[in-house]
């Protein structure tokens, strides 16, 4: 029981302590891009290559790209961490969101919660296992508030883990301790985000949609659900690729990250909203679409893609969740102009669901984390998502990001 309060309490303030550094990233993008030139190629070119750099500089040492998968299990044992590499992690990881990465802010997160889980454990912990009960439900926490789904975030970091050590702590400590920790990281994230967040962070607004009740309108979530697919096979697979280039072919860390970002600053000066991670640009591309044609939406959920890999295969450190809802959603559109009927809203929700389903690899998470950020009026599309996304996971590479 001990352990339990230690754990729920220390969840409460990762919740917090998470909408603290969202903040922080928030503001560092203000500083960067809130300036009357930021909106001129050569300055958005210059930004991003000094942001490859920043990045980069973080990461001397070593020219692994890591993955948030590896960070996430990292942060998973927190005292085998050293507090100068956690440290440069969450650098890395404000700087790679500050300077407008096309990705989420989870790596930044977790690796400032893994500080805390550090610090409390060397206080608090009387075993390994305490300390990774501790470390687990501290993540567990920062993911449910930033996804604003509880169970979401939980089964971000236990799905396909089988009998871990973390599993074994859970079995000896508070059975639910893990969903118990991110309710606990989401009440705290939502407390602080009232005073630090002057609008809703989180929720996506997809356009109005009333079923029909009888199942018809389902029927034109399929192809949005194939073209969401698609992206994020495709995602999966230039990851792959790209990674592996630049690890073997560049030694330096510093030249990994800074050489991402001239790519991706000339990609991003070129075409603007491919930075940042799509989430706050979502509502801008559902109006766009309704404007534009089927085959400029698919162009612009590559290009997303294009700059997820350039920044993830370089070294930018940051989740893909909220890229690939961005893409899969302008694929989803896509297939809606194209089908020529339907309700949007849904295709929408069978787009992005299915590429977060494929680019995630972890189904459960990406059916949890979608549901609570689109609402549940469109969860049978995002159901359907999910399910082809699951068949095109099985054809492609397993997620490293």
């Amino acid at each position: 029981m001990r352990i339990t309060v230690i754990a729920v309490l220390v969840s409460l303030l990762a919740g917090a302590f998470a909408a603290l550094v969202l903040k922080g990233m928030i503001w560092i993008t203000d500083f960067v891009w809130h300036r009357d030139i930021a909106s001129s190629p050569l300055y958005i070119l210059a930004a991003c290559v000094a942001g490859g750099v920043l990045v980069g500089l973080t990461r001397r040492g070593s020219n692994h790209v890591q993955t948030l998968e590896e960070q996430i299990a990292a942060a998973s044992d927190p005292m085998k961490e050293q507090q100068r590499t956690i440290l440069m992690t969450a650098l890395g990881a404000i700087f790679a969101v500050g300077f407008g990465g096309a990705l989420g802010p989870e790596a930044g997160l977790i690796a400032a919660i893994t500080e805390i889980s550090v610090l409390v454990s060397m206080i608090l912990a009387r075993s390994a296992d305490e300390a990774r009960t501790i470390g687990q439900a501290s993540i567990s926490a920062a993911l449910a508030g930033l996804y604003a789904s509880p169970p979401g975030g939980y089964a971000y970091t236990v799905e396909d883990e089988g009998k871990t050590g973390w599993q074994r702590a859970l079995d000896a400590s508070f059975p639910y301790l893990g969903f118990v920790a991110a309710v606990a990281g989401f009440v705290g994230f939502k407390l602080a985000g009232h005073v630090l967040f002057e609008e809703g962070f989180h929720r996506l607004h997809l356009p109005h949609y009333a079923s029909p009740g009888d199942g018809s309108d389902l029927l034109g979530a399929f192809l949005p659900a194939v073209f969401g697919a698609l992206v994020g096979a495709v995602f999966l697979y230039a990851r792959a690729f790209v990674s592996t280039q630049v690890e073997r072919r560049i030694t330096s860390p510093v030249l990994q990250s800074a050489l991402g970002g001239l790519l991706f600053g000339a990609v991003a000066a070129l075409f603007p909203f491919v930075r940042f991670s799509g989430h706050h640009e979502f509502d801008a591309m559902v109006a766009m679409g309704a404007e534009t044609t089927a085959m400029a939406l698919i162009g612009i959920a590559l290009l997303k893609v294009l700059a997820m890999v350039l920044c993830l295969s370089t070294g930018w450190r940051g989740g893909a969740i909220f890229p690939l809802i961005f893409a899969g959603g302008a694929a989803g559109y896509a297939a809606h102009l194209l089908q020529g009927g339907g309700e949007v809203a849904v295709a929408l929700a069978a787009g992005l669901a299915a590429a977060t389903t494929v680019g995630m690899g972890k189904p459960v998470a990406a059916l949890l984390i979608v549901v609570f950020l689109v609402g549940t009026q469109t969860w049978p599309a995002v159901c359907i998502g999910v399910a082809v996304g699951l068949i095109a996971a099985r054809f492609s590479p397993k997620p490293s990001h």
